[in-house]
């Protein structure tokens, strides 16, 4: 009987790295892009919250309410900050539809209204630019007008679209956020 070793042939050793290196070769990009998915997907999932949450506020409390972006573009994130409408038109809705920039003057006297700090959220991968129009090219507005706003009925004052651009981490996206006068948003193509 003549003992037979135990082993790999140099071929089958040759013929397993390469079909370790060809799976490694495919799947890592997508490995790579799936954390980048991800990344957007997070984001974008913080914001059709926050957009759920504040507009749920508005119609259990009758209070018109504001989500204001503070971009930071320099690390590509962004804070979602809620404010609340104070005084005598906090729950009139014809007042807010009617002010220049709608829902820029909560009071009266140019407020903006009160800062709730506690429901402020964070986008880790993406700034959002109000744009001027709902159609074309987006030209941003200002800093200061770059809200959308929901009425004390649930609804908003007018239709609006903002401009998401995603970081080079979460896929490098450029899409857009549509808000409709019912209170209705979606992101991608408006309806």
């Amino acid at each position: 009987m003549r003992n037979k070793e135990k082993g790999f042939s140099l071929l089958e050793l040759m013929t397993t790295i390469a079909i370790v290196a060809i799976i490694g070769a495919v799947g890592f990009p997508a490995i790579d892009n799936f954390g980048d998915q991800e990344n957007y997907e997070n984001d974008l999932a913080t914001i059709r919250g926050q957009i759920n949450y504040v507009r749920q506020l508005s119609l259990e409390d009758g209070n018109a309410y504001t989500i204001r972006i503070i971009n930071d573009t320099s690390n590509n994130t962004a804070d979602l900050e809620v404010w609340q409408a104070q005084g005598l038109n906090r729950y009139n809705v014809e007042y807010h539809k009617s002010t220049s920039t709608k829902c820029s003057d909560f009071d009266g006297t140019d407020d903006k209204g009160t800062k709730i700090a506690s429901l402020t959220k964070k986008l880790q991968h993406m700034t959002i630019k109000r744009c001027s129009s709902t159609t074309g090219n987006c030209t941003a507005v200002s800093a200061a007008n770059n809200f959308f706003c929901f009425l004390p009925d649930g609804s908003a004052p007018e239709n609006a679209r903002g401009e998401m651009q995603s970081s080079d981490n979460a896929g490098s996206k450029k899409e857009y956020l549509h808000t409709y006068q019912t209170g209705f948003f979606n992101n991608g193509t408006r309806m």
